[in-house]
C-alpha cells in the first residue's frame, strides 16, 4: 500500500518554510511520496493576489527537482472551479490505486480554520491529516474543530503532527524582500531565486 502525503498552497513562491517540513513529514510518516499542489486562486485567502499560476506551478517544480520523492501536481491550475482541497482529494482518490493511503499535510497554523473549509467531512473521508510546525501555529484553539468533527477525530490529528524544526519564513516577507532589493538567498531553493529573478517576479 502506497503512502502519499499531499501539500496544497498558493506557494507565492515556494520556500524552505514548505519544503523542510514535508521533507520530515517523508520520514516521520513513512511516505512514499509528496506531491505538492499549487492552487490555482487561494480560496482561503480572498485579498491575496498571488503571481501567475503557470510560474508558481513552475518554481514549485524547480525547487522540487532535486528532492527525491517529490513531485508536483497541476490539478488545480487546470481546473475552473475554485481549488477546494476536497475536490483535489477526490482526484487523487480518482486516479491512484484503491489501497493507496492519501495524508493531506496542513500547517498548524491552519487548525483552527479547518470547521471553515469546504465540506470537512469530505476531506476526513478521503485522507488523514497531518499537522506541520509553522510560524503562528504553536498551540492553538482547537474547540472549533473538536465541535465540527469530534475530540478523538482532532486527537487523532495532533498525533501525526511532524516533528520537524519551526522555519520562520513567510513567502510575504520573501515577496518584501524582492520589492525591497534585497536577497532571498537561503529563505528558497537557488533555482527559485533565480526564476524570480530572470522573471521580474514581485517587484
Amino acid at each position: 500500500m502506497e503512502r502519499i502525503g499531499i501539500l496544497g498552497g498558493t506557494f507565492d513562491p515556494i520556500h524552505l518554510g514548505h519544503l523542510v517540513p514535508a521533507q520530515y513529514a517523508l520520514g516521520h510518516l513513512r511516505l512514499d511520496r509528496v506531491i505538492l499542489v499549487p492552487s490555482a486562486s487561494p480560496v482561503h485567502r480572498p485579498r491575496h493576489m498571488p503571481a501567475p499560476a503557470d510560474q508558481r506551478l513552475c518554481m514549485c517544480r524547480l525547487a522540487c527537482a532535486s528532492i527525491p520523492r517529490f513531485e508536483v501536481s497541476d490539478v488545480e491550475v487546470r481546473r475552473a472551479e475554485p481549488s477546494y482541497t476536497v475536490f483535489t482529494l477526490q482526484h487523487f482518490t480518482s486516479v491512484l490505486p484503491s489501497s493507496t493511503k492519501i495524508i493531506l499535510l496542513v500547517g498548524e497554523d491552519n487548525l483552527p480554520q479547518l470547521p471553515t473549509w469546504y465540506n470537512l467531512g469530505g476531506i476526513i473521508s478521503l485522507a488523514e491529516i497531518a499537522v506541520m510546525p509553522r510560524p503562528g501555529g504553536g498551540p492553538c484553539d482547537t474547540g472549533a474543530l473538536v465541535a465540527a468533527i469530534g475530540a478523538a477525530a482532532v486527537d487523532d490529528i495532533l498525533a501525526r503532527r511532524v516533528p520537524s524544526p519551526l522555519i520562520g519564513i513567510s513567502a510575504s516577507e520573501i515577496r518584501q524582500r524582492v520589492r525591497d532589493g534585497l536577497p532571498i538567498a537561503g529563505l528558497v531553493p537557488a533555482s527559485v531565486a533565480a526564476h524570480i529573478a530572470r522573471h521580474g517576479l514581485y517587484v
